[in-house]
């Protein structure tokens, strides 16, 4: 009985070994000033640690182990992400964010503990980066109060009311037996960006019957008849006007450029539809630029018209050249017959439109702008998730686009699994793309041998141990043939510097 004991505790450590169990909670400071930087600058020199410290703590990140910092690399404990941030955000919410992510290893045997970060200290290297931080008072009901004055029975938080034009990084730091480890965590206020030099990008150009036009392709919106031939970079609009799409080196360059449709999921037959088309021009460096405009399918039928978060829809008479508003107007929600008909004037597209019928909108001198007929995005609630394995972004109908999604990259996907063609994809959160379900959440498989955890086809991960018939195992995309001519599985927690296959043959 007693040898059977020391076995069965041998295992739960092996298994411990791949998946550590958080059971306690860690105090972490955050009481050294953060370094001023660009996180973009940064991430070249980050950690690029394979293995844990050797009995020393450290911490994780998103279960990636962070290195230490040293004298000739002050950036070896930069983790390999950013944390985005604005104006109007709570204080509590970005240290929430981080405490999920982050774990403290007492030693390379110990497991991941969930760590607390000290809020006034966090809230002093926001303010040393030019961070403003403001306590908002709130009564009872949970509304700031008038003056943002503290009231009997309210309560508080903090919140962000100004960003830095920089990004910079938050340290935090934990300690035991007398050991610190310390981990830098990129921050980026959204629009705080540096300077990108564009002029020897593609430039992408446009005509309508022939003629240059000088407002940009992005944003444009297009009036296509039902039932029509649609070419994303050559097309005829309602009004029988011929659109073609160019690209050319740069702007000072007009030796010509490759240009293609990276999202066109546009079908003619959907009366009443709006698509996106976005093209992607790619020059001779390498250099892209991309620009996205709508297509709206026109209908013999009522069609919605949107206002767009205005109170009201505005109506317009056409003279020649000059628009002029009308006091009649369309509520959000009204339907109205669609002329095919449309006309840009000072860059703004107008479309002819009736509440009677279809012939009286043909010869009306209503118009509303074109952009009134095209429903506002839905917003999306996306998971952030790991690519486990390089992804495809597909369309609708299961069709390359031409891009991919990178290997341990974050992608905000749709959690409900859409079947195309008898395989499972995620929508990607905000667009019209699909990626495949196996390279993201992955597939559950059980074992049918006892198996080791490989880095390569003869070195074992080390901190791993012996994993266990009939467990299951989450693997990702195909089996992978090593250079030893077996076949392995990619599995959950592997990483570029924390390497996990398990060989094929185990599993049924």
């Amino acid at each position: 009985m007693k040898k059977n004991r020391k076995m069965l505790g041998l295992a739960a450590a092996a298994l411990l070994a791949v998946a550590p169990v958080v059971a306690s909670t860690v105090p972490v400071n955050a009481d050294v000033t953060a370094n001023v930087g660009s996180a973009a600058g940064t991430a070249a020199n980050t950690n690029t640690t394979q293995q844990a410290p050797v009995n020393k703590p450290y911490f994780t990140y998103n279960n990636e182990i962070i290195g230490e910092a040293s004298q000739s690399n002050p950036l070896g404990n930069v983790v390999r992400s950013t944390i985005s941030f604005k104006a109007k955000d709570k204080v509590s919410t970005l240290i929430d964010t981080i405490s999920k992510a982050v774990q403290f290893h007492k030693d390379n045997y110990a497991g991941g503990e969930k760590v607390t970060i000290n809020k006034d200290n966090f809230i002093s290297q926001l303010r040393a980066n030019n961070v403003t931080v403001t306590t908002i008072n709130v009564g009872k009901d949970g509304k700031p109060t008038k003056n943002n004055k503290p009231v009997k029975g309210g309560s508080s938080y903090e919140e962000i009311t100004k960003v830095p034009g920089t990004s910079f990084n938050i340290t935090l730091s934990a300690s035991v037996n007398n050991q610190t480890a310390t981990i830098q965590i990129p921050m980026v206020p959204e629009g705080a960006s540096t300077p990108v030099d564009t002029t020897e990008n593609p430039q992408i150009n446009w005509t309508k019957d022939g003629a240059a036009q000088s407002a940009s392709l992005n944003g444009q919106v297009f009036q296509v008849a039902v039932g029509s031939q649609f070419n994303p970079l050559n097309f005829t609009n309602s009004n029988g006007e011929n659109i073609a799409i160019s690209a050319q080196q740069s702007k000072n360059n007009t030796t010509y450029a490759s240009i293609e449709a990276t999202s066109n999921p546009v079908n003619t037959s959907e009366a009443g539809r709006y698509y996106n088309v976005t093209l992607t021009a790619t020059g001779m460096t390498g250099k892209k630029t991309t620009a996205t405009y709508m297509v709206l399918i026109t209908s013999s039928q009522k069609q919605t018209l949107y206002a767009n978060g205005a109170s009201s829809i505005t109506t317009y008479s056409i003279y020649g050249p000059n628009v002029l508003s009308n006091a009649t107007t369309f509520k959000d929600g009204d339907q109205v017959y669609v002329s095919d008909q449309t006309k840009t004037i000072n860059n703004v597209s107008y479309s002819q439109v009736s509440p009677k019928s279809k012939n009286d909108a043909n010869s009306s001198n209503i118009w509303v702008k074109t952009s009134s007929l095209v429903k506002p995005a839905a917003t999306e609630k996306g998971e952030t998730h790991v690519v486990m394995v390089a992804s495809r972004a597909y369309d609708k109908n299961g069709k390359y686009l031409g891009h991919m999604y990178d290997t341990y990259t974050n992608i905000d996907i749709v959690p409900q699994v859409v079947t195309i063609n008898g395989k499972t994809y995620y929508k990607v959160a905000g667009k019209d793309e699909y990626v495949r379900v196996t390279n993201i959440t992955g597939t559950q498989r059980k074992l049918r041998h006892n198996a080791y955890i490989y880095w390569s086809s003869y070195r074992r991960t080390p901190g791993t141990g012996k994993v266990y018939r009939g467990q299951t195992v989450t693997t990702y995309g195909a089996s992978y043939r090593f250079r030893n001519g077996k076949r392995y599985y990619r599995i959950s927690g592997c990483r570029d510097n924390n390497k996990r296959y398990i060989k094929a043959v185990n599993f049924y």
